[in-house]
């Protein structure tokens, strides 16, 4: 391959990678549709807003991280994370009724407030 469709080709991967489509089905009313940050790389201490979007009745969301803060409830949160933090973070949103449950990761990188 040559360095312009290498190039093309880590382009696009870049674009696709800050929206993530999905359906999830089986999960009785509940689908999802997007998991969206405004930022998916951001320095420690900085905030990045997240988005589920999701279709159902009387949906509930539940956020948690394996590293940093989910600040906020309801479909889209705040997520931070300090600079004990650095490296690739998972968020993860549960969506949930009465009829069944579903749920979507997305990954955020942190990277350190001191460097370039």
């Amino acid at each position: 391959m040559n360095r312009i469709t290498i190039l093309f080709i880590i382009s696009v991967g870049i674009l696709l990678s800050c929206s993530k489509e999905k359906t999830v089905k089986g999960a009785g009313d509940i689908q999802i549709h997007s998991l969206n940050a405004t930022f998916l790389t951001l320095k420690a201490w900085d905030t990045t807003v997240i988005t589920m979007e999701a279709t159902g009745s009387n949906l509930q969301y539940a956020w948690e991280a394996n590293h940093g803060d989910c600040k906020g409830s309801g479909k889209t949160i705040k997520y931070a994370a300090g600079e004990c933090c650095v490296g690739l973070n998972t968020i993860k949103c549960r969506v949930f009724n009465d009829t069944g449950e579903a749920s979507d990761t997305i990954m955020i990188r942190v990277k350190t407030y001191y460097g370039h």
